[in-house]
This record gives structure tokens, C-alpha cells and sequence, in this order.
């Protein structure tokens, strides 16, 4: 290739005030022309309508770009995408930015000077618009994409979603991605969703921000959701803020599937890490590790107003809030707690370290949850809500200090909570992916204990036949209850009908357990469907299960 020569006027420091204003431009384009020089064919110059395909290095964009209704756009795996200045990317028709685990796609700023500055656009690009699409237009979909430096600020159309703004679209979904680094003028400090399914799964959102110095509070430090009924799983949101309502999230008249997140350090004015407001939730809010997010008045943890949120096998510890460190309700809030932890939160006022009710409408729910102090710590209005099988007893987490919020074997969580409360279908697994019901029952909290511990004891006069987990790991244990003491013969068929165990066993009247692995001791089970039965005095008890 030959060598590419750039002529560049001589450039004379004015001494008028203009000088800041002139080094900066002056900068940013030999920052541009040394990157066009170092590779000129892997780089392009992208403003006005774009379609086809993205595929180089570095992807300039000069002014507002826009992909229009029917047409699609493809980024390849690798390209960063840099605004080089206040431009945004409208999605009219489809967009595919499908990176790699090794090749991601980044999108972000060439210079980011004047950031920090709520008032102004400067530091920032206006981020991806994904508004009013027509559902003929395929999905929009991003994979191990980066995220940085957008911005929602200036006049009142732009204050929403500093990274991406979506309206009244469902076909879109993030994976494997992160939101770092961007800020909203009002809502959505990362991404901001009105009227709109979308899904974010296997994502970090950190370090985004929302909300300003005036009186209009932002919402949603990371994700705001209006209107919306997203799938929120498996994300890590980390030191997100906002000046109203959700440090790492809110949600506002929707109705999310929220699992298996990890919500921590986040900081908001209500809710520190969670706040659901003006919503029916009535779908899977369960398996999160809610813990040192900070309100500055009430709930450090979760917030819930006018919500009646259900939630189930929550971990929330080490938040704090002047009044309700752990869990705040207000504005007939009817929220329900079920299968949970929490502990260890702390507000100035004792009283509602775990727990703050601000109205005497609001009645909240806590089902087998641990509450630490129970009701006598709950600050606020009084207490007028249910409290089932919650007590006050330290869950014993394994190594708290170092980020290790699992059971600890001696944990009174473990067996204890209830696995059908009738609201919704609890998940298969923990947070951490294990099996969500060993031998028969389920922990409380969001970590599922996987070590062998004794069953509790079952009436003796019901005949039952148990295996947990299936499929069969090591820990697999037969529990058997029996009305009377009884020798009983114990066979395995596989899926073609062939023996591969018999052996007696003798039962005593109650519960009888054994680990499966001692009574096929010898025996391979390959993968399959078998059957056990064990013939009592007077019948065969029949268990299929899977290996």
C-alpha cells in the first residue's frame, strides 16, 4: 500500500478565549488523522443513512447515522464504533452487532472532555434510538458489545437513556455485554425501555448515573423500565446512582422476570439497589444477592411504592439507609417477601434497620424469610401484614468478608423454606446455577446449600418415597418414610426393563434416608431414564428419575 500523505495548515495558538476551545478541535483531529494514517483501509467514515455491513477496525461517526424501516445494518465482531461527536445511531429498521468473547464491539466517544458536565452534551455521544419500529422489521440484537460515554442530556427529548433509548419496540435483546460510564440527564443512566420487552441477560451494568441537580429526581442509576415487561437475568449491576428512585434499577408500571442477579454498591435517594413503583409485578423476581447498596432516606436495599412486588429467595445484607437499611414499602405498597434473608442491614434508627413501613396502608408480606429482630425491628408505621415461619436467627454465611453469601452447613435457611407458595414457579437453580431443590426441599435465600444434611422428619403414619436432586449427582439421596419398622427389597430397572440393582434394606418407622451412591455401590449408571421401587408388606413404591 502507498504511503498516504496528510497536509495540515499550520496551526497558531489564537490568545483570545477561544484558545481552550480551538486545542481541543486542534487535538481530536490529529487523534483522528493518526488513526486514519496507522490503518487507512481497515477504517471508515460512517454519516446519513447506513446499511450492509460494518466490518473494520474503527467505524468514524461524523453526524446522526440512520438505519431506515425495512433495511438492516450488520457490525462484525471487533469494530469500534466512536462518535466523534454529539451524534446518535436511529434504528429505524434492524440492527445486528454480534461480537465474539474474544472480538467484541464497542461503542463510545473519540473524546470524552467535559463528561462530567450534566448541563452540557460535550463528553459523550447521543447513544443508540431505537423508537417506534415496525414489528415487520426483524429483531435488533447486540452480543459482547461495550457500551461507554453515551449521553441523555440537553433539551427534554434527549434526557433518557444515556447508552440506548428504547420506545414501543419488543423485538430486542443484550447479551454478554456492558454499560459502563453513561449518564442521563433524567431516566435510564445506561439504558431506558418505555413500552418495551426487551431482554438483558449475562451483562454488567456499572458506574452509570441518572438524575441532576435540580428538582426532576432521575430514575434508574443503570435500567429504567416504564410500561415494559423485560427479562432481567443473570446481570452484575455494580456503583450505579441516581438522584430518585433504583441506584441499579427501576421499574415503573411494568411487570420484569428478574433472576439471577447480583445487585451491590449501588446508591440511590429511595432504593438504593432495587425500586418498583406503580407496578403489579406478578412474574419471577427471584435468586438475587442484594447487598451494600445505599439509600440516602429510605431503603437501602429495595424500594417499593405503590408495588406489590412478590420476590423470593432474595439475599439482601449490608445495605443501608437512615430508615429501612434493608426493605422499604410506601403508598399502599403490598409487597411480598418469601423464602428470603434478611439480615445484617442498618439504618440510623434501629427500630427499622431491616424494615421501614411509611404508611398505614401498606401492608407487606414475609413468608419462611429470616428477618432479623423481626417485627419488634421494623420502623415506620405499624406492622399489619403477614409473618409466616420467619425467624430471627443468623443464617451463618459462609465467608460474608469475602463476597461468599452461601449457607454455611449449620445455616438455619437450609430446609426451610416453602417450594410452592402458588405465586409463581420457582427456578430450577440457585444464583450460583446449582439445583434449587436438594432432597426434597428448598433454602432460603439465593444460594441453594449442596452438602448432605439431615431431613427433617415427617409425619409417620405417610408413606412416601423421595429422590433429590434429579438428575443423580453424588449427593443424591433415597428417603423413604415408612409407618412401621420393615425389611424391604429395593430394585433399579433401566428404560429397557433390566435389573441392575436388588438389594434389602431394612426401614425404621419415620423418615429413612441413604445415599443412592452406597446402595448401587459397584454399579454404573449410564445416562438415562431408570425406575426405583421398594416393596413393603403390602406394595411396590415406584420413582422414576433421570441420570
Amino acid at each position: 500500500m502507498h504511503d498516504t500523505l496528510f497536509l495540515v495548515q499550520p496551526f497558531i495558538l489564537p490568545s483570545s478565549a477561544e484558545n481552550q476551545i480551538q486545542m481541543k478541535q486542534f487535538f481530536t483531529m490529529l487523534f483522528l488523522l493518526s488513526l486514519v494514517y496507522t490503518g487507512l483501509s481497515q477504517n471508515y467514515f460512517a454519516c446519513g443513512v447506513e446499511t450492509g455491513e460494518w466490518n473494520y477496525d474503527t467505524v468514524f461517526v461524523q453526524c446522526d447515522v440512520q438505519i431506515p424501516d425495512g433495511q438492516t445494518l450488520q457490525i462484525a465482531p471487533g469494530t469500534r464504533v466512536v462518535f466523534t461527536g454529539y451524534y446518535s445511531l436511529l434504528v429505524q429498521g434492524t440492527l445486528k452487532a454480534l461480537g465474539q468473547s474474544a472480538d467484541s464491539i464497542a461503542f463510545t466517544v473519540a473524546d470524552t472532555t467535559g463528561f462530567g458536565n450534566m448541563h452540557s452534551t460535550e463528553g459523550g455521544w447521543n447513544g443508540i434510538r431505537i423508537e417506534d419500529v415496525s414489528e415487520n422489521n426483524d429483531s435488533t440484537q447486540f452480543a459482547f458489545c461495550r457500551f461507554s460515554y453515551g449521553k441523555a442530556a440537553g433539551d427534554s427529548a434527549n434526557c433518557y437513556g444515556g447508552a440506548v433509548r428504547i420506545k414501543r419496540f419488543n423485538k430486542i435483546s443484550f447479551r454478554h455485554s456492558s454499560f459502563r460510564n453513561n449518564y442521563s440527564f433524567l431516566s435510564g443512566g445506561a439504558v431506558y425501555a418505555f413500552k418495551s420487552n426487551l431482554i438483558i441477560e449475562n451483562c454488567v451494568v456499572a458506574d452509570n448515573d441518572a438524575g441532576n441537580d435540580g428538582m426532576v429526581y432521575g430514575y434508574g442509576g443503570g435500567l429504567c423500565f416504564v410500561s415494559s415487561d423485560p427479562v432481567v437475568r443473570k446481570n452484575l449491576f455494580y456503583a450505579n446512582s441516581s438522584t430518585g428512585v433504583g441506584g441499579a434499577a427501576s421499574f415503573e408500571f411494568s411487570r420484569p422476570v428478574m433472576l439471577d442477579c447480583i445487585i451491590r454498591n449501588n446508591y440511590s435517594a429511595l432504593g438504593g439497589g432495587l425500586c418498583f413503583l406503580r407496578s403489579q409485578p406478578d412474574k419471577q423476581v427471584a435468586n438475587l444477592l442484594i447487598i451494600n447498596n445505599e439509600a440516602k432516606f429510605f431503603g437501602g436495599g429495595i424500594a417499593n411504592l405503590t408495588a406489590t412486588t412478590v420476590m423470593s429467595n432474595a439475599t439482601i445484607t449490608g445495605n443501608l439507609a437512615p430508615m429501612g437499611g434493608g426493605y422499604y414499602c410506601n403508598e399502599y405498597a403490598h409487597a411480598k417477601l418469601h423464602n428470603s434473608i434478611l439480615w445484617g442491614n442498618i439504618a440510623y434508627d434501629t427500630l427499622g434497620s431491616q424494615v421501614w413501613i411509611w404508611d398505614v396502608n401498606s401492608m407487606p408480606g414475609f413468608y419462611h424469610t429470616i428477618v432479623e429482630g423481626g417485627i419488634p425491628w421494623f420502623g415506620g408505621s405499624t406492622f399489619q401484614g403477614d409473618f409466616v415461619n420467619c425467624p430471627d436467627l443468623d443464617p451463618l454465611f459462609n465467608q460474608p468478608e469475602l463476597g461468599d453469601y452461601s449457607l454455611a452447613a449449620a445455616s438455619p435457611a437450609i430446609n426451610t423454606a416453602n417450594k410452592d407458595f402458588g405465586i409463581f414457579e420457582l427456578p430450577v437453580s440457585d444464583l450460583a446455577g446449582h439445583n434449587r431443590l436438594m432432597y426434597g426441599q428448598l433454602d432460603m435465600g439465593a444460594y441453594e446449600y449442596q452438602g448432605f444434611v439431615d431431613l427433617k422428619s415427617v409425619s409417620e403414619n405417610e408413606t412416601k418415597l423421595d429422590l433429590y436432586p434429579i438428575p443423580v449427582t453424588e449427593n443424591s439421596v433415597l428417603a423413604v418414610s415408612s409407618p412401621a419398622d420393615a425389611s424391604c427389597t429395593l430394585r433399579i430397572s433401566n428404560g429397557s426393563g433390566k435389573v441392575i440393582v436388588v438389594t434389602e434394606i431394612v426401614m425404621k418407622q419415620g423418615r429413612n434416608q441413604w445415599n443412592l451412591n452406597n446402595i448401587i455401590t459397584g454399579k454404573q449408571l449410564t445416562k438415562g431414564i431408570y425406575l426405583l421401587e421398594i416393596k413393603g408388606q403390602n406394595t411396590w413404591l415406584k420413582l422414576k428419575f433421570v441420570v
